[in-house]
């Protein structure tokens, strides 16, 4: 059974018991990123990961105020998830050239430079997967690395 209702600039069509919704028409192309919290349970539920074209950005705690790294999406790289201890990993970015590309702060205030920086994760897989979330940004942005 099929129904169609039409309204308020957008196309929602049912088939089988499924809703599928249709962007609006005249709703601007979401541009490529994420922006999510956690890379695991626990304490690990307080680090924050977002990124868009130009910039992946780590937050820890609320607002940041354990601390905050930028990253500039064309300026960095990541060789992979490292294991750390009791099963954990960690994703280390680096500025390709060597340079302190990396801006370090926290909450509001960027104080500090860096040429690296170390994500957390509470698994390998969880890290695994951000790589491949950054891998599939760079390429929808069309970023080098």
């Amino acid at each position: 059974m099929k129904r169609w209702m039409i309204g308020a600039g957008f196309c929602l069509l049912a088939v089988s018991g499924t809703a599928v919704q249709a962007q609006d028409n005249d709703a601007p192309a979401s541009a490529p990123g994420f922006s999510f919290w956690g890379t695991g349970s626990g304490a690990y539920f307080y680090h924050r990961l977002s990124g868009d074209c130009a910039t992946v950005d780590h937050s820890h705690g609320r607002n940041a105020a354990w601390g905050r790294w930028i990253m500039p999406l064309a300026a960095v790289v990541e060789d992979g998830p490292e294991e750390a201890a009791s099963g954990a990993a960690v994703l280390r970015f680096r500025c390709v050239d060597g340079s302190e590309c990396i801006q370090r702060g926290h909450l509001t205030n960027v104080t500090g430079q860096a040429s690296d920086h170390a994500i957390p994760f509470e698994t390998m897989d969880r890290a695994r997967a951000f790589s491949r979330q950054v891998a599939a940004l760079r390429m929808a942005c069309e970023a080098p690395g």
